[in-house]
């Protein structure tokens, strides 16, 4: 059974250190190899002759080096398994774009593949279909619902000569839009590069024991031979034989093997308990290092969507012959507004849309007016409103009964997380599609640093690159497909709860829980999990530093003290126990929040 561990579950580090061998590399493969295959070969040779041995010599290490195998592997695996996701979140981008798309053809409306479609073709967008390509609105308005490029919760008007991007929604209205982009020169195409280069950027973390093994490990050998040799010319070649084995054991590289990964799986499990999922233990590594992070505003800061802050009732009886209009109404503001209006069940009668400024309907023979300033003073109905934020003004046989202000409120613990973040000494930075006003509102009220507004989803990834290119560390925390190149260009991405798909695929965190304050929790867990990676390096070298001496026999010709290998065992196993202690502290240290 050792056998099979040995050499096929281990034969990749077989392979992989005559690799490094024949490049002059040595690495932690040859270290497992030449631990390993000195315990296991040992204890063969004590099984078949152990009338070669004296009987105090005769002690069996199979299960030491099947146990140094699987957690050595084990390792491998955690550390592997979040590699290559890009081709899946490649996938989930590019199936954003719808299959098929509407073409007027000579007046005539003609359903054809969305990827036929080339520069110059009208295509037909009608209610609640997705723009097929990039284009101009040659005929026709609508509210378009943008949230997946620049993460607004409400949906812009879009007119005649304005641009539009595939993939986006026609939330309300009829559009002919003149496709100028198509193919690789289409926004979502873009976004997948802008992704692809993110991941090829992405740094890795630096292994700490691979460093110093690469000098370790020859180091070893060559220690291993000297003791050989100056036991044999004092002409004890029993000691010889028994302290260059036991250096070779002691030095087996349990405890260097399983440092990092036994920290790792500590600390998934007590953020899986915190509602912290960390999808790359390479972030441990870099979190520490940050100094800007960076916020999405919409669903990360913001509850991400909209909410009535302020309702003015004039007239409460007339107000609910608004209540059949609004019901039949897809309008995002509607699930706001609507439980602040009396039911009312009757029948609506010329019902009339207007793309983004409201709506027209006559309920029980009352005119009803529904929607923002400008389309009630189109309607010959003055009001004056504070600016920054959504109206709605509901008119009933011409007079205003009701005036309701919307806001997509900012999470409670938003203002406290940027502060604790500022307390840590980073510069925190808010980045938004949204206009300057509300930006500018949020900011203030949160209390970053730094605000950038009416941002598209390259202009994110570009503002981070340009921080990294003066030399900050930096954290992204978002949670829409509109950040996933900004979340996946930074060296640390964290994606919260209501993050779209392809957003939690690009980060390295995802934040299961609600509460903003985890984010302070995944960043203090990914800083004691590093303190205990370094600590537990740290011990398994000094260990290495005080055992192979002792093993090499140095305390012999004075106290008469030779290090047996059954005791180099022993002590290369508790190694492994007081790093997997101090790794298992992760479990119930007191996160900082």
């Amino acid at each position: 059974m050792a056998s099979v561990v040995q050499f096929y579950c281990g034969f990749e580090f077989y392979r992989s250190a005559l690799g490094g061998l024949k490049n002059r590399i040595a690495d932690m493969n040859l270290l497992v190899v030449i631990g390993t295959s000195a315990a296991f070969f040992y204890s063969i040779l004590v099984m078949i002759l152990p009338e070669i041995f004296t009987p105090q010599m005769r002690n069996l290490y199979f299960e030491g080096s099947a146990s140094i195998i699987t957690f050595v592997l084990m390792g491998r695996y955690l550390e592997t398994r979040s590699r290559n996701k890009a081709t899946d979140f490649m996938k989930k981008l590019l199936n954003l774009k719808p299959q098929e798309a509407t073409l007027l053809v000579e007046g005539k409306q003609i359903k054809v593949p969305a990827d036929s479609i080339v520069k110059g073709d009208l295509v037909v967008v009608k209610t609640g279909e997705k723009i097929p390509v990039d284009g101009v609105i040659v005929e026709g308005s609508a509210e378009v619902d943008q949230s997946m490029i620049t993460g607004e919760s409400v949906p812009v008007l879009k007119k005649e000569g304005d641009s539009v991007i595939g993939g986006t929604i026609n939330t309300d209205g009829y559009i002919i839009l003149k496709a100028v982009r198509t193919g690789k020169e289409t926004f979502l195409s873009q976004m997948t590069k802008l992704l692809f280069e993110a991941q090829e950027k992405k740094p890795s973390i630096g292994r700490l024991a691979d460093r110093i093994v690469a000098v370790f490990v020859p180091s070893i050998l060559v220690i291993s031979i000297i003791t050989f040799d100056l036991w044999y010319i004092f002409d004890r070649p029993d000691i010889a034989f028994l302290a260059s084995v036991s250096v070779l054991i002691i030095a087996c590289p349990c405890a260097l093997g399983i440092a990092t990964p036994i920290a790792v799986v500590s600390s998934v499990g007590r953020g899986a308990k915190e509602g912290i999922l960390l999808k790359n233990p390479d972030v441990i590594e870099r979190i520490p290092e940050v100094d800007t992070a960076f916020f999405d505003k919409t669903g990360t800061i913001t509850e991400g969507k909209l909410a009535v802050v302020e309702s003015m009732i004039y007239d409460k009886n007339m107000l609910k012959f608004a209540y059949p209009a609004l019901s039949q109404s897809k309008h995002p503001v509607v699930d706001a507004v609507l439980p602040h209006i009396p039911f009312y069940d009757r029948k609506v009668e010329d019902l009339k849309t207007f793309p983004g400024r409201g709506v027209k309907a006559v309920v029980d023979s009352m005119q009803v007016i529904i929607g923002n300033r400008n389309f009630m003073e189109e309607n010959g109905l003055k009001i004056y409103l504070p600016e920054g934020r959504t109206e709605v003004v509901i008119a009933v046989d011409k007079k205003v009964v009701a005036v309701f202000l919307l806001e997509d409120r900012i999470k409670t613990d938003a203002g406290y997380v940027v502060k604790k973040l500022k307390e840590k000494g980073i510069k925190t930075v808010l980045l938004t599609g949204d206009r300057k006003l509300t930006a500018k509102a949020v900011c203030g009220e949160a209390g970053f640093d730094e605000c950038y507004w009416e941002l598209l989803p390259e202009d994110k990834y570009r503002i981070i690159i340009d921080y990294q290119k003066k030399g900050r560390k930096t954290l992204f925390i978002g949670d829409g497909i509109n950040d996933a190149p900004a979340m996946a260009v930074s060296d640390v991405g964290i994606a919260v709860l209501q993050a779209a798909d392809l957003a939690k695929e690009a980060g390295d965190m995802i934040i299961l829980s609600d509460d903003l304050k985890s984010v302070l929790k995944a960043y203090s867990l990914s800083e004691e999990t590093f303190r205990v990676i370094k600590q537990n390096l740290f011990w398994a070298y000094i260990y290495n530093i005080i055992g192979i001496p002792i093993a090499a026999g140095i305390l012999y010709p004075v106290f008469g003290i030779l290090l047996k290998p059954i005791f180099a065992g022993i002590a290369m196993s508790l190694s492994s126990v007081t790093v997997v202690a101090n790794a298992l502290r992760l479990q119930i240290k007191r996160l900082e929040v």
